[in-house]
């Protein structure tokens, strides 16, 4: 009996769930999580959202948290968790796999053929399904699966010739991220390769597209319209992201940064981190089925050029290279499916099929491994910067002393930082109702009962507070560190209480 490819997604969709969902809060907020947290916050408390053509991306995952936070039943933004805002990415992440058999039109007779197939991409479906990587970051709260979704959205309907829904998902591509610039190019230079000297551009289709994909993206950007000059300032966000590009500031690292942290990671006593099978099955496709199939040729042009694009571009964080590996797992199940057509032979077949298992089951604990086991492990290829869960316990610590002042979270909080890379402080004290933040130096009011300081500023403030003590040091990221400094009376209070022992016990 024949399984219908919709009962198979299916299977495959609840696999991504499984493996996306659980334990959305066990890793604590990366700064950047951190960062869109508190625009976030903005929308959701003041109902407003303002393009910033330097920093922080497009809103699209902000409004799709709203529904998601609203589920929650939390009603502020001190009772959110990290589960909260990351269900929306999971959720996104996990529909990859079902909505690629939107991909291409629907297949041809053969259901074997490499050429748009169903089969294929089922094969690329679970491939998706269990990528460490693509399952690693559906669980971050930043725009990079948002990207590829609205990506596969756009190429999807674009290879259907219907250019109204792919200008909507062009649009939404515009209004994620601007490395969506980059999407397009590939995707052009794909097009114009695969259509050919002899077929005549569709103006009237790219013009339709591209004016709907303006009209999405300026209503997005603009906040529905709340603030209709904020959208201009994406013609400006390109001159801070080329200067980043340059490997100007931080993130620059070599040519062959994501090809080792995708396809061969191997560190002694931990997992050897590896999603070459993907690349394995991707040249397989690429070369078996280029004169079979125009979908595999536009596939591979488009891999291809996303890859060298990254690869050269110094300024590299690992979730960017996710752009040209989803693509890939869809070129592997091009090459799955046409290994298996061409096995002439059952037991030739059987043998492939079960070999691409063993190789995904890998993959599959590799995920598991990934996520649930060494989801803060500097060893892992795919955790970069993250936050210390030291950061945790100093929120831990600041409430049960907020605890012994008379105003509680509503205690005065004073961060004084060396630079603006605290996040993700903002985070961790969200329930504290009152908290101030410096840069650079030292405020000339040294008054709140409790000071979170760089150790920059460590003997300055020794000198202006000689009611305060130093109380600990505590770890936010690696090489990055803030002094506790609590006054006197507030301390001695706090050590009265059950809280301290519950502090001292944890130490």
């Amino acid at each position: 009996m024949k399984v219908p490819p919709w009962a198979v997604a299916l299977l495959l969709f609840a696999l991504a769930l499984g493996l996306r969902l659980p334990q959305l809060n066990l890793r604590p907020f990366h700064a950047d999580e951190a960062v869109h947290a508190e625009k976030f916050r903005v929308l959701w408390e003041r109902g407003s959202y303002r393009y910033d053509p330097s920093e922080f991306h497009g809103p699209t995952i902000y409004y799709a948290a709203l529904p998601v936070v609203a589920l929650s039943g939390h009603r502020t933004f001190g009772e959110l968790t990290e589960s909260d805002l990351r269900r929306a990415i999971a959720l996104v992440g996990a529909a990859l796999v079902p909505l690629l058999l939107l991909l291409f039109p629907p297949p041809p007779a053969d259901p074997r053929s490499s050429g748009g197939g169903g089969t294929a991409l089922l094969w690329a479906g679970g491939f998706c399904a269990i990528s460490p990587a693509l399952v690693f970051y559906s669980r971050y709260f930043i725009q990079e699966i948002f990207l590829i979704a609205f990506t596969l959205g756009f190429l999807a309907f674009a290879s259907r010739k219907q250019p109204i829904g792919a200008g909507i998902f062009a649009g939404l591509m515009i209004a994620t991220k601007e490395t969506a610039i980059l999407t397009f190019f590939a995707a052009l230079m794909a097009y114009l390769v695969v259509r050919g000297r002899t077929h005549r551009l569709p103006w009237k289709s790219l013009a339709l597209g591209a004016g709907i994909a303006l009209i999405v993206a300026y209503l997005t950007l603009s906040g529905l319209l709340r603030e209709p000059a904020a959208p201009l300032g994406y013609f400006q966000t390109y001159a801070p992201w080329l200067r980043r590009a340059g490997g100007a500031e931080l993130h620059a690292h070599p040519w062959s940064d994501y090809f080792q942290r995708y396809f061969w990671q191997a560190t002694p006593g931990k997992p050897l981190w590896t999603e070459g099978l993907f690349l394995l099955l991707g040249i397989l496709g690429a070369v078996l089925g280029w004169k079979k199939s125009k979908e595999v040729q536009f596939v591979t042009i488009f891999t291809g050029l996303l890859m060298g694009i990254y690869a050269l571009i110094p300024y590299k964080t690992p979730w960017c290279g996710l752009n040209f590996l989803f693509p890939l797992t869809i070129l592997a199940g091009f090459g799955t499916a046409e290994l298996i057509s061409r096995a002439k032979k059952l037991w030739i077949q059987v043998f492939i099929v079960i070999g691409v298992l063993l190789g995904s089951f890998h993959l599959l604990w590799l995920a598991c491994q990934t996520n649930f086991v060494y989801f803060t492990d500097l060893k892992n290829p795919y955790v970069y910067s993250p936050t210390l869960p030291d950061a945790q316990k100093l929120a831990v610590r600041l409430e049960r002393i907020a605890q012994a002042h008379p105003d509680g979270l509503n205690v005065t909080v004073q961060v004084i930082s060396r630079d603006g890379y605290y996040w993700p402080l903002p985070w961790e004290l969200r329930r504290f109702k009152n908290v101030g933040y410096w840069t650079g130096a030292l405020p000339e009011n040294l008054s709140a009962p409790i000071i979170l300081t760089s150790p920059k500023f460590e003997m300055a403030l020794q000198a202006r507070l000689p009611r305060h003590r130093l109380r600990g040091m505590h770890g936010l990221r690696m090489g990055v560190f803030y002094d506790l400094f609590v006054e006197k009376t507030l301390w001695d209070d706090y050590q009265k209480t059950p809280a301290a022992r519950l502090d001292d016990d944890e130490e």
